[in-house]
């Protein structure tokens, strides 16, 4: 109340010493010269933050250049809601509008508080981008973009709560009373709104952690949750799977669920099990040698790490080989082609040594005895055989006999006909 008593009678001596100096009404030489003060500041002020911005953003720290960016356009808008809440206060000084310079006051507080908080988003979003690249000519190393937006995120979250006390306290709200109204209704708030503050503190707790960053390939066994990292949220996390669509994950989930980063490995296993067939036994020693020799001497395996090639198992039908080791490359694609193009060479060594891959199969050993006995078997069916095939044949050459007779027979019987008829006739 007193900078408001004192801010009204500092604009009343101003407009009468106008008054006596011009003979003009003073209230209108005020309107008219802090418009045009107004004017030529912010002209001023354009120019030379502009030219300063330009020349910090070579400069080799990260956050000169963005205070200059976060508050160039917020202090223009101060500047002009100054300008306007004092012509409006010397209108109503005029008119004789009673509580109009205190209105005006706070009126200015508050647009003085925005702009304050627009200030400090358009900071934080310039000074994201250069903890995230920072410039060339900076020592400095860059941040990761989970931590960058984290520090973004925070410090709007604080700056907001602080904005808002501070009009509150402006508007004339006893803080006191907010904190123990606030006191017992926290618990009520925390009662309904657990799993949003169990959301916020998980999410609070993803930051801080870091099991994984924006950009990162996560998935969960426990859940059917694989893809990449779009955003960290204070609620949610946008994970876009590899089919397409996103899904988002409730940051509470992360604390009961386990995770797993693939984009964080330094290598890639590769173990496999290869058949050889038990006719080749005795080249196993040579195969095994000759596929570590390969695995030591191949550039996308690591030969610092354990490298084990050996005869593991009597299989049901194969000699299983084991194979083990680490690769250097841990991009998705590549590992295939790289594991590709190790079973590839693993199947040419193993022809190299004359020895073929096991394919299923499985034999049968029959007793001599029974093999005998079989033999015997086999021979009196076939014997029997024979012997119907013998009779079968001689049954055809009868039947066959049989018709050529009844052939002739009834070639003869005209004839045989006819002449009995001639010799009737005769007698």
């Amino acid at each position: 109340m007193e900078a408001t008593a004192l801010w009204q009678q500092l604009l009343t001596d101003m407009r009468d010493r106008l008054d006596h100096m011009t003979g003009l009404p003073g209230w209108a030489m005020m309107i008219i010269g802090l418009a045009l003060l107004t004017v030529m500041a912010d002209i001023v002020s354009v120019m030379l933050l502009r030219r300063l911005e330009r020349r910090l953003s070579n400069s080799s720290r990260r956050w000169d250049d963005a205070l200059v960016h976060g508050f160039r356009a917020p202090f223009r808008g101060w500047l002009w809601s100054g300008t306007l809440c004092v012509i409006l206060t010397l209108l109503a000084q005029e008119v004789e509008f009673e509580g109009g310079s205190r209105y005006m006051a706070i009126a200015f507080g508050m647009i003085t508080l925005l702009l304050l908080f627009w200030g400090e988003i358009r900071l934080m979003q310039r000074l994201e981008q250069r903890l995230v690249f920072p410039p060339g000519n900076s020592k400095s190393t860059p941040v990761d973009q989970t931590t960058a937006s984290a520090v973004t995120k925070i410090s709007g979250a604080v700056t907001l709560i602080v904005v808002l006390l501070l009009a509150m306290q402006l508007l004339g709200v006893d803080m006191s009373s907010i904190l123990a109204v606030g006191g017992a209704g926290g618990l009520l708030v925390g009662f309904a709104a657990r799993d949003l503050m169990a959301n916020f503190f998980g999410g609070m707790v993803i930051h801080l952690d870091k099991p994984f960053q924006v950009g990162h390939w996560v998935r969960s066994p426990d859940r059917e949750i694989e893809g990449i990292v779009e955003d960290i949220g204070w609620r949610l996390t946008r994970i876009r799977t590899f089919a397409g669509p996103p899904i988002y994950v409730p940051n509470a989930a992360f604390s009961r669920i386990t995770i797993e980063t693939p984009s964080r490995m330094q290598a890639r296993l590769i173990w496999e099990n290869v058949g050889v067939r038990y006719q080749d036994a005795g080249a196993i020693e040579g195969i095994t040698t000759d596929i570590r020799d390969m695995l030591d001497q191949d550039e996308e395996i690591n030969s610092d790490e354990l490298i084990t090639v050996t005869f593991s198992q009597y299989g049901d039908y194969s000699l299983n080989l084991m194979i083990y080791a680490l690769s250097c490359v841990t991009d998705w694609q590549r590992y295939n082609e790289t594991r590709q193009r190790i079973l590839l060479k693993v199947r040419d060594i193993i022809y190299d040594h004359d020895a073929e891959l096991a394919l299923p199969a499985s034999r049968i050993y029959v007793p001599d005895e029974v093999r005998l006995n079989s033999a015997s078997q086999e021979e009196t069916l076939e014997s029997g055989e024979d012997s119907r095939q013998d009779g079968a044949s001689q049954d055809s050459g009868s039947a066959h006999n049989r018709r050529s007779r009844e052939k002739d027979r009834g070639q003869r019987a005209p004839f045989d006909s006819e002449h009995n008829s001639e010799s009737d006739g005769d007698g």
